[in-house]
């Protein structure tokens, strides 16, 4: 019995640790325009594919762009939160509009919503499920997705 449990433990130790986000490699590149990622760390995101593999990207919004578009491609999506630094689940966390992103306007990821309304003083927080290819559009004409 002592065996089972230990082998159930390796083995789910085995699965959590391929399901963990990966700091990218210095000089990675956003899988979406060739940027560097790790210019404002802030904001790198990253997506684990299928076959196992980890693209990245300099911003939340160029991560969602690409999930958007290969989501029978990816199988994980992350997201730093922007008040820590840490890495989070893109599917849960909540967004608010930012002018000066990486590239331009661009999306601030938390964790938390009360954080997030705090940051957002006052602007609409988005949750993923919000963000679709017209709102990352009109984000980047500028209209910080009020227009969604």
């Amino acid at each position: 019995m002592k065996t089972f449990f230990l082998l159930v433990g390796v083995l789910l130790s085995f699965i959590l640790a391929f399901a963990q986000p990966k700091d990218p490699p210095k000089g990675a590149r956003c899988v979406v325009c060739g940027m560097d990622v790790n210019m404002m760390p802030k904001f790198t995101s990253q997506l684990k594919l299928k076959d196992g593999k980890h693209v990245y990207t300099e911003s939340p919004k160029h991560a969602i762009q690409y999930f958007l578009k290969n989501k029978d491609k990816v199988s994980q999506i992350w997201v730093k939160d922007f008040s820590t630094g840490k890495w989070i689940d893109a599917k849960r966390a909540y967004y608010v509009a930012v002018d000066e992103g990486p590239m331009g306007p661009d999306l601030a990821a938390f964790r938390s919503m009360v954080k997030a309304k705090k940051f957002a003083k006052g602007k609409k927080v988005f949750r993923f499920k919000d963000i679709d290819l017209e709102f990352l559009k009109h984000l980047d004409m500028g209209h910080g997705g009020m227009k969604h």
